[in-house]
Formats: structure tokens, sequence, C-alpha cells
């Protein structure tokens, strides 16, 4: 596959500008590896400056039978070198969603959000189902979101997808469609929904 395509993963309505603090960044590394020893999930920190991967724990549920600092290396390759092409295309759709919608957040509300998403990671023969969530780390002043904390676990659903958005301070949350490309609001306490 082309840069390009790995480039696609970077919606330019975050586009990072200026060099952020990367001693912050340690601070944030060794607190993600504190929490990756007490987990069975598998922890990774994106940076969206470099367009890369900062941290990647060493649990093996993500890396494909590689090591941490295989996958890190590879940065998005990982995903379009480990991923169905066609769950590849839904990555890319789910990503330019999320990002419209924490564009629309107020800044000092964007890590109160969490996206889950469900896609297969093929190893070999092996292809296996996972969990995916995303949260804003550390943004610019300005609203981009520079570092996003990712953590990976097996999926309980059977299939790809199952796009949601949760806030920790509200009781509705969010479910994108992937046929009709919006989002839904949906009321926790009553199951009424509500599309964008």
């Amino acid at each position: 596959m082309s840069d390009k395509r790995v480039n696609d993963f970077f919606y330019p309505g975050n586009a990072v500008h200026g060099e952020p603090d990367y001693g912050l960044a340690d601070n944030f590394v060794r607190t993600a590896e504190a929490f990756a020893n007490t987990t069975y999930q598998s922890v990774y920190i994106i940076d969206y400056f470099r367009k890369n991967f900062l941290y990647v724990s060493p649990n093996p549920l993500f890396l494909c039978g590689m090591s941490a600092e295989a996958v890190k290396e590879l940065g998005y390759q990982f995903y379009i070198d480990h991923v169905p092409a066609n769950e590849v295309d839904m990555l890319l759709e789910i990503n330019k969603a999320g990002f419209s919608f924490i564009n629309d957040v107020p800044l000092e509300e964007k890590s109160k959000y969490t996206i889950s998403y469900d896609f297969h990671l093929v190893n070999g023969r092996e292809k296996i189902l996972i969990n995916h969530k995303l949260t804003a780390l550390a943004c610019q002043s300005d609203g981009a979101v520079w570092l996003g904390l990712s953590v990976v676990s097996l999926s309980s659903h059977s299939n790809a997808g199952d796009i949601t958005m949760h806030c920790r301070d509200k009781s509705e949350y969010w479910e994108y469609d992937l046929s009709a490309h919006t989002w839904c609001t949906l009321l926790c306490t009553n199951g009424h929904s509500m599309c964008d």
C-alpha cells in the first residue's frame, strides 16, 4: 500500500500545528506503561503530530506475533498490513466521523469522550475480532488532538462495527450508522434514538 493510504488515517481537520512538548509526552508514556502492567488489554498512544505510535505495550493481543517495537515502527501501516481491506475502509470512515464529532466538543471536554468500535486483526490464518477504544490524551490550545490513548481488548460481538461515542458526564451516547454515514443519539434511560 502507498503512503497516501497511511496518510488517509490523519484527518485534515485535526492538523497539529507547531512542535508539541515531547517532555510532557514522556510523562504520558510512563503512565501508559504503568497502566499496561495492570491489565491484559493492549495499550498504545497515537501521536497525531508525528503521525505514528508514540508507545505500544508488549501485550500480545494487539501485536499479531510481532514485538511492540516492531508495531511501533510500523505505525498506521500495521493496520493496512493486519486488517482486512474492507475493514480498513471502515476504519478510515470511523476516523473521519470521529474527528468530525470531537471537533465540535469544547477543548476542556474532549478528554471526557471515548470512541469504541470493533474490527478484525489478521495474523497469518488467525483472525480475531477486537474492540478498540480511543480517547484524547493531550490537545493543543486550538483544540487539535495531539495524543490519543487507545485500549484494545477482545470484542464481545460477532461482527466488525458497533461504533459508539460515550461521554463520561452524559446519560446519552452516540452510535455511528455506517450505511447512513450519520451519528444517532441514543438515550440510555429510555432507548429512544435521534439521528443527526
